[in-house]
């Protein structure tokens, strides 16, 4: 964009020029790939995994959200960003940059939901599930039902009235069922946890 450049005030680093040298290419974000806002408007991420990582004190200001291609590099070597300065954060071997399985599953259905959820505001609408479900994995969707168990999902999923689904219920729900759980047994615990919350038997 001819309204991006590559040094800040006073000449600091912009976010595209410690992208550039990264990754070799100077995007303006620090998520995964690409996130459709609506309307044609599509801001762009980091395309694919990053031989050295980078870390950043904003995430924790929840400023911005940094993807896995950064967090997981290919070398346990890390650019951790502050308010003030950079510094530079390495491991000794690879067990630092590993993603357990949880690990893998929790940031593929962070991706999915993101499809829906472009600005990060933690629900998406009870519309929208099926698009989720299927951006989750390929096969996702003919697992828990097809069009039937989107619908038995969004019914039991719905914040009461609002019409949207809040992430922490969706996760909780689909990496059950991504772990092999049964729709039925899904639903059981999540209405049980429901009656627990609300006091009623």
């Amino acid at each position: 964009s001819s309204t991006c450049h590559l040094t800040g005030q006073f000449g600091h680093s912009s976010q595209e020029l410690i992208n550039l040298f990264l990754t070799g290419i100077a995007a303006s974000n620090v998520f995964d790939k690409v996130i459709d806002m609506g309307g044609g408007y599509i801001c762009k991420g980091v395309a694919r995994r990053s031989t050295i990582g980078y870390l950043t004190q904003l995430e924790a200001l929840r400023y911005c959200e940094v993807g896995s291609f950064l967090k997981t590099p290919y070398y346990p070597i890390w650019v951790i960003g502050s308010s003030s300065h950079f510094s530079v954060l390495f491991g000794e071997n690879s067990t630092s940059i590993e993603q357990s399985k949880s690990d893998q599953v929790l940031e593929q259905c962070r991706h999915a939901f993101r499809t829906c959820d472009p600005e990060s505001n933690g629900f998406i609408q009870v519309g929208s599930l099926k698009d989720v479900v299927c951006a989750v994995s390929e096969n996702f969707l003919e697992s828990i039902g097809g069009e039937t168990g989107v619908q038995t999902l969004a019914a039991s999923l719905e914040v009461a009235g609002a019409g949207i689904i809040l992430w922490d219920d969706f996760w909780k729900s689909v990496s059950r069922l991504l772990s092999g759980a049964t729709m039925a047994s899904v639903l059981l615990k999540y209405d049980a946890n429901l009656s627990k919350n609300d006091g009623t038997l």
